[in-house]
């Protein structure tokens, strides 16, 4: 994979080159700062060409925000606000170059507040405040791959051709108005996937104070196992799903020659061995289902459905229920499975519910049903996805039986004979999407 970067960059030698993003809490105090530095200096010594991306140290973006609040009795202008809270990573960016610069390497800054070189340019409509706690913030953003491209060609490869080690600021960007904004709390990890795209990295690392993604939340289960390994679908769902150990919208900037890796700073010294690696593209792509499904309706109040809901997971289980999708309301529980299956799946549920002498105002089948399933993480911050596959669907007077939407996907259940058809105007929208 690393080789298949260097070709498609041109590279004449065997040089990795790596972006590095310290989080806040691995670059929290000075000797921390010191730590990373000399690991930084030591693979440019190796030969490697390295790229930094840093946060603010600890929570130094917490007490500037809070300050700011407190000093314009919670009134402050979003633009002076981000002004001022990127005083944290520039802080970072600072006490960095210094650090490698004491260790024997060329440093260069790269700040939002020196427009003159900073290269990610983007623009956005909201102004909505930054939030004041640590969290995956959603604040959508354009941005602008023509100047950014540029910029970085400048500004930032040049450093790397000549074993300089950019430090970038995360968490902001400049505006086409020369503005600092706001990527969103939890940006840099932002930041730090664009970073890497722009200069063709061949893997990026995100160091954090977590030894990878676990198998399970460690604040609720005991001693969760480490995942070594995960695609890049599996990280989008895991993101999306809670997991605050990467912005899910950074995601969409990964290409399929990046190898992502989330590691411990403690681990620094072990850096090429350690942690979670996250493999594969971010794709936009349009599924279509090869069976013909039957929706399978249980209809009952929600005392009914809540008593029966036992039944259910039995009958699953006995008659190895192949179920495509379900969904639920007060009034009703949905199954679709696979038509060739239906009848004697329905046939079985009835016995089961006549067996057990369970109430159910209906359990009714209809088939001719199909499926088309959308995925893409960028739909997690487009506005007006769903309104948009709908609004196609229904302009062509195809009528849908009912969508599903979780995370990722969008999944939309229509009469199989529309399934062509359907396809075939929601392909020209993934297309716009860059599927």
């Amino acid at each position: 994979m690393a080789g298949a970067r260097r070709a498609q960059r041109g590279a004449t030698i065997a040089a990795m080159r790596r972006v590095i993003k310290f989080g806040g809490t691995s670059i929290a105090t000075p000797e921390l700062t010191r730590a990373a530095a000399q690991r930084v200096a030591q693979l440019v010594e190796y030969g490697d060409q390295v790229t930094v991306v840093v946060s603010a140290p600890g929570n130094t973006t917490n007490e500037l925000l809070a300050a700011i609040d407190f000093a314009t009795a919670d009134s402050g202008n979003y633009l002076d606000t981000c002004e001022f809270a990127a005083l944290g990573e520039e802080q970072s960016v600072r006490l960095m170059v210094a650090a490698l610069r004491s260790c024997g390497a060329r440093a260069q800054p790269f700040l939002p507040r020196e427009p003159e070189t900073w290269p990610i340019i983007a623009d956005s409509e909201d102004e909505s405040p930054i939030a004041a706690t640590k969290i995956n913030e959603e604040r959508p953003f354009k941005l602008r791959t023509q100047q950014t491209n540029g910029r970085f060609r400048r500004y930032v490869l040049p450093q790397l051709r000549v074993g300089a080690v950019p430090v970038i600021s995360g968490f902001f960007a400049l505006s086409t108005a020369g503005k600092i904004i706001s990527l969103g709390r939890g940006g840099s990890d932002i930041t730090a996937f664009i970073v890497a795209n722009h200069i063709s990295a061949d893997e990026l690392v995100i160091v954090t104070d977590v030894s990878g993604v676990l198998s399970a939340d460690p604040r609720l289960a005991d001693d969760p196992g480490l995942l070594e390994e995960l695609s890049l679908e599996d990280m989008q769902v895991i993101s999306n799903s809670g997991a605050r150990v990467l912005h899910p919208r950074a995601l969409k900037f990964k290409d399929e020659y990046l190898r992502v890796r989330l590691m411990d700073y403690r681990e620094l010294d072990n850096l090429g061995s350690t942690g979670t690696s996250i493999l594969g593209k971010s794709e936009t792509v349009l599924f279509r289902n090869p069976d013909e499904l039957s929706m399978i309706t249980l209809v009952g109040d929600a005392q009914q459905l809540e008593a029966i809901a036992d039944v259910v997971m039995a009958w699953r289980r006995e008659f190895n229920v192949i179920q495509v999708a379900a969904s639920s309301s007060r009034r009703f529980i949905c199954n679709y499975v696979p038509s060739r299956v239906a009848d004697e799946a329905y046939r079985g549920l009835h016995d089961l519910l006549k067996r057990d002498s369970r109430e159910l105002t209906s359990l009714s089948i209809k088939g001719g049903i199909g499926e088309l399933r959308l995925r893409s993480a960028k739909f997690i911050d487009e506005p007006g996805v769903l309104a948009e596959v709908t609004g196609i669907l229904a302009n062509a007077r195809i009528n849908i039986v009912e969508v599903i939407t979780g995370l990722t996907d969008i999944s939309l259940f229509l009469a199989h004979e529309d399934l062509q058809r359907a396809e075939a105007l929601l392909g020209r929208l993934i297309e716009d999407y860059g599927g």
